[in-house]
């Protein structure tokens, strides 16, 4: 990971402080509460099923506050099932089966690296989920270690928890009241470790998400590709709010995103200041939407009323210096408020809310001080616009909100849903505690490799650069490089080469070594190679010859690369 030139001198002055929740999908073979593969697909799917969620009471007679904005946007929810992959377990019609000791199994030795206190009994939990990424509605969950520690830039980070649990659905598209759900990600297993609120800069942010991916990586226990591991990245400076930034998918997206959250959470702050030496106050905003005529629709830019769809304005007294303020790199005040009206009140437009125009504000015999916002949508639409907006301008009196945002191109954020609090969490109901045997810590500790950071000083004293090191963890090549040094007679920096570089340069030119020829065939031929005295360089083109030609033998290979006319060989 190349370094960033930011100063987070200002950042750390305003109190950044940071955490983060990795969500990595398990390498099983099987689901966690039921028998179904596990395997991600985008091939057609052969039955639709529609859903509608409605939320539910805690244990205390509460609701979750996130669950009932969610119930507010109404939303029909549709799931495109397999019917190889997805059973009536997912779709709650029939009780889980015990957690997949496979995953469990894994998920304690994953915990077990991050040198956290294991539990001796699974207890699973549930989360509620009403956007409908999960059919039934919440998420098994269940804690399998606590209060672990690993190196981290000359102190440790540590890590509040690690959770086992299902995944959710993959959203395949979002349209006004519609959205459609891909079934195949349901379910699989994952584990999810929860850093403490320690991390200082944006950069941090980002190497710290590099570490906790090595070292689950380095276990070869888990997935590779895009979707397989997110990252929900959390954020605050002082006086604001803790804010989650959900499902990163890049590590590269992390340290902009921290830095924009910082500086956007000031600004709030900032309108926050404004706002209270302002005459304005925060219960004063409840006028409701007014709806226009067609001639005025038309001249603010919209279509004539029509059909369901309406025009609507609301004036929001004294704003108007406050509503064009800006908040992100382009992005204003009235984008908060339109990002918060597209998801609860699914309004459709684009831009979803807009300001009206100077004949607008004519008609409605406003000063220059108001503010008006026109919007289009059903009369139930523009009823929960109505009072979103005047929600979020009264919010802006006590500064950051409490929410989960989704991340844009080029570290931007915007609103995704309101921060879940502990209401959503409750017992299940269907699966007893799991006891986990005393035996099992020993045996699975034996398993474990050596941890990433470990490997990295070893490799650095051999000559291996920064650079090849990255390589080798982030392929999973470190057992295999490991393996090799004892028996190839090359430097440890050309065997890392041979081995992160040129592989890799192979296979996107069509010879793969590992796929075509296996692990244990390709150390082979680099322990032949060595004995023969055959460079790292003439070992590259063996297996490149056979990778082309698997059924040849190595003097076959040796005698097809020509040494004589290759002099690099030997």
């Amino acid at each position: 990971m190349k370094p960033h030139q930011h100063d987070y001198t200002e950042l750390r002055e305003l109190g950044f402080k940071g955490g983060l929740e990795t969500h990595q999908q398990l390498a099983t073979s099987g689901k966690l509460f039921c028998r179904c593969p596990a395997r991600i697909r985008n091939d057609e799917h052969h039955q639709e099923l529609l859903r509608h969620m409605r939320p539910t009471l805690s244990e205390f007679g509460e609701y979750d506050g996130t669950a009932l904005m969610e119930f507010k946007t109404k939303k029909q929810v549709h799931y495109l099932l397999y019917n190889d992959s997805v059973c009536t377990y997912e779709m709650d019609d029939t009780p889980p089966f015990k957690a997949n000791p496979e995953a469990v199994s894994i998920a304690l030795r994953l915990a077990m690296m991050f040198n956290m206190s294991l539990v001796d009994e699974i207890h699973i939990t549930r989360k509620q989920y009403l956007d409908g990424s999960i059919p039934t509605g919440f998420q098994r969950t269940a804690i399998v270690g606590v209060n672990g520690r690993i190196p981290f830039l000359g102190r440790e980070l540590h890590f509040i928890q690690m959770s086992i649990e299902e995944d959710a659905c993959r959203e395949v598209s979002d349209i006004g009241h519609h959205v459609w759900f891909r079934t195949d990600r349901l379910s699989i297993p994952l584990v999810e470790p929860v850093t403490a609120p320690e991390l200082q800069t944006p950069l941090e942010m980002a190497l710290a998400a590099k570490l906790i991916g090595e070292t689950m990586r380095s276990t070869h226990l888990v997935r590779r590709g895009i979707g397989s591991v997110r990252q929900d990245v959390n954020v605050s400076i002082r006086g604001g709010h803790r804010v989650e930034i959900k499902g990163v998918p890049r590590i590269a997206m992390i340290e902009p995103l921290c830095r924009i959250e910082a500086y956007r959470q000031k600004a709030l702050l900032d309108l926050r200041a404004d706002l209270v030496s302002s005459p304005l106050r925060p219960d004063g905003f409840n006028a409701l939407p007014v709806v226009l005529s067609d001639e005025q629709a038309v001249e603010e830019g919209f279509p004539a009323n029509g059909g369901s769809q309406r025009t609507a304005a609301l004036v929001l007294r004294g704003f108007a210096p406050f509503i064009l303020r800006y908040m992100q790199p382009g992005l204003t005040f009235l984008d908060e408020i339109e990002g918060r009206v597209r998801v609860i009140a699914c309004i459709e437009g684009n831009p979803a809310v807009v300001p009206g125009s100077g004949r607008l504000r004519a008609a409605l015999g406003l000063t220059p001080e108001d503010a008006v916002l026109v919007f289009r949508g059903t009369p139930e639409d523009l009823e929960t616009t109505g009072r979103e907006i005047n929600a979020r301008v009264s919010e802006a009196f006590q500064g950051v909100p409490a929410e989960t945002r989704q991340a844009l191109p080029g570290g931007r954020t915007t609103f995704e849903r309101i921060l879940p609090g502990a209401d959503r969490m409750y017992p299940d109901t269907d699966l007893p505690p799991e006891p986990i045997t005393p035996d099992t810590f020993p045996r699975l500790k034996a398993l474990l490799p050596r941890p990433p950071w470990e490997r990295r000083d070893t490799w650095r004293l051999l000559g291996v650069s920064e650079h090849l090191v990255d390589r080798l963890l982030n392929l999973e090549l470190g057992d295999e490089f490991e393996t090799l040094l004892s028996k190839v007679d090359w430097k440890p920096s050309a065997l890392a080469n041979l081995l992160a570089d040129r592989s890799r340069a192979s296979k996107r030119a069509g010879f793969d070594w590992h796929g075509v020829l296996g692990t244990e065939r390709v150390i082979g031929t680099m322990v032949w190679a060595s004995e023969r005295r055959i460079s790292p360089r003439g070992a590259h083109m063996l297996l490149d010859t056979l990778s082309h030609d698997p059924g040849l033998t190595l003097e076959g290979a040796l005698e097809a690369v020509k040494p004589d006319r290759n002099p690099s060989v030997c």
